[in-house]
């Protein structure tokens, strides 16, 4: 038998792992997660994840989206450094081979996404708590990697993507 989520909010309640339930919606519950450099459009220090039950609770999905960025448009000095879209990308695919298990993706807007997929593909498996917090603090320290990188380009105004990939290493 899959995990409901019902299951799941008796799990993450149980283990003391705050979340809400977005009205309207009987598949997902959001958690929240901090971080050390990211911060959202609000100023605040942390993501929101919802995890999404789908194909009967066999599948979990974390989404992450979308990932502001414009804040990172600045320089220190208040002076406007565009990002593009295939420098973007290019950050995004970074990140994705460093953390091997994440999936960032910058759509045709220029909003960046993240999303994690999880099957739970035998029968009694369960999706519990304790890695629904593992998920979702990876997640936050992909975030945080998406966003030193990020920043590092409009910083430095690097006009050499090669020269920020480089500085990953």
């Amino acid at each position: 038998m899959a995990t409901t989520i019902a299951e799941l909010i008796d799990e993450l309640d149980t283990q003391g792992i705050a979340f809400q339930v977005p009205p309207d919606t009987d598949d997902r519950v959001l958690v929240g997660v901090a971080t050390q450099n990211y911060f959202d459009d609000e100023g605040n220090f942390g993501i929101a994840v919802q995890v999404c039950l789908a194909e009967e609770g066999r599948i979990a999905y974390f989404v992450q989206a979308p990932f502001f960025v414009e804040q990172l448009y600045f320089n220190e000095a208040g002076e406007y450094r565009p990002i593009f879209q295939t420098q973007l990308l290019e950050i995004a695919n970074l990140v994705n081979n460093k953390v091997k298990f994440s999936s960032f993706s910058v759509d045709s807007e220029g909003e960046v996404l993240f999303v994690y997929a999880l099957p739970l593909e035998e029968d009694n498996q369960k999706l519990g708590a304790k890695t629904v917090a593992r998920v979702c603090e990876a997640i936050a320290d992909a975030a945080d990697e998406f966003y030193r990188l990020v920043k590092e380009n409009v910083e430095d105004d690097l006009d050499d993507i090669e020269e920020l990939l480089a500085k990953f290493d």
